[in-house]
Formats: structure tokens, sequence, C-alpha cells
């Protein structure tokens, strides 16, 4: 055990994780006049305060109707379905973009995936075997799956990407007998 000193106060800790994120690189968008408030300002559409430009990936600032409010994601699959859809818009077309965030992580031996925000759930549902590092926390609001985090758990990760939105039971749910893929309910 080692000691950290905080501003607050000393703190006794084994292990020390500083999550420090990212300032977007606005600098060139702002000397050309663009619209930036953490990061780029960008419609649905990819497409920035000036009709002409278009912007995709970490430095865009982006509305998500799903989960009713804007956003700035830095991750790969962001970036890349983000920017199909800004190339697709550039070459006239009018596709909107508007997905549920997931995000994904190679640390040492184990592999963190995740889907939605945890901080919008109400109630969290733990499957699997934390000792053993292989697990999954489902999160509901008002039994409405909003996220998952999964930590070599490729298969629950997978399910809850398919359960994202569905309302469901937490007792099935919190059964490891019930196998997820039986809760996906198919879409008329």
């Amino acid at each position: 055990m080692e000691r950290v000193v905080c501003e607050h106060g000393d703190v006794e800790a084994d292990l020390v994780l500083i999550g420090i994120g990212a300032i977007p690189n606005v600098e060139l968008a702002e000397a050309a006049g663009l619209t930036c408030e953490n990061g780029i300002q960008v419609d649905e559409h990819c497409r920035s305060s000036h009709p002409d430009v278009f912007a995709a990936g970490d430095c865009t600032n982006h509305p998500n109707t799903l989960l009713n409010r804007r956003l700035r994601l830095e991750s790969a699959p962001n970036a890349t379905d983000q920017a199909r859809v800004a190339a697709a818009n550039m070459m006239g077309g009018e596709e909107s973009y508007c997905t549920v965030p997931w995000f994904w992580s190679d640390q040492y031996a184990s592999k963190l995936q995740a889907v939605g925000f945890s901080s919008d759930g109400t109630e969290s549902i733990c499957r699997g075997d934390k000792a053993s590092h292989q697990f999954a926390v489902f999160y509901l609001n008002e039994n409405r799956l909003i996220a998952v985090e999964a930590v070599n758990s490729a298969k629950a990760f997978m399910a809850g990407k398919r359960l994202y939105g569905q309302e469901l039971n937490p007792e099935l749910l919190a059964d490891p007998n019930v196998d997820l893929r039986s809760l996906v309910k198919s879409v008329a």
C-alpha cells in the first residue's frame, strides 16, 4: 500500500488509475470560423456551421436523438461510422448519423467492451464472475436496458448490443441459467 498525495488529502492505495480524457484539437476549425463547443459542432448529417464543411470523429460534438443529447465520443466505431455518413453526405446524400455508442479496449489480458452509458442507469445487474475477471454489468432505467459493461465476456456484450433499449425482466436478466439470447425480442 502506497500513500498518494491529493489536493484534498492523502489516500492509501494499491493502485491508482487516472483518467484525464482528451481535449479535441479544434484550433483550425475555430480559425476557419466554425462553431466549436467541446468539439466541432455538427448536425446529424456531420455538417458543421458552414454548409460546405463536414467533420467526423473524436473532434466532433454531434446530436444523438436516441440519447436525447449532444455527444463527443472518443471511440474508433464512432469515428469510422460517422466518417461514412460524412462522406456520403459530401457526395450529395442526406444520411443521418445516430447510433448507440459502443466502445472496446484491450488492457493486457482483459478485453473491455461497453455499449451505452452506465451513468444513465438506475439499477445494475452483474452476470458472471468478477473474481475470474469474466463478467458483465447490465444497467437498467425503468427496466429498460441502457448500458452494458463487459470484461472478457464477449457473448454478454453482443447480447447487450441486441438487447439495448428493450424492456427486460430484471429477475430473468440476473439469472445465470437464462440464455441472454432468449431475452432478445424480435422486431416486427
